[in-house]
């Protein structure tokens, strides 16, 4: 993990962590189901969140861009 984007890195798990909850909790029901089914979408969610903060920081130069070419 590089040092630049650990903050970033941290605020997605945090972001996925509420998200999560926030979900279980607005819809009431804590059946096995509903409980894997939204784990699932926070990842989901807190990925998504994760590269679209990387794209928007990356374009103000608040972390580094990545090395897509090959040397």
């Amino acid at each position: 993990m590089s040092r630049p984007l650990l903050p970033l890195k941290a605020g997605a798990i945090i972001f996925t962590l509420l998200w999560t909850a926030w979900m279980m909790w607005w819809s009431g029901s804590f059946s096995s189901a509903n409980v894997v089914i939204l784990a699932v979408c926070g990842a989901a969610v807190g990925y998504l969140w994760y590269r679209a903060m990387r794209w928007q920081f990356e374009r103000m130069g608040m972390v580094p861009r990545r090395d897509n070419q090959a040397k």
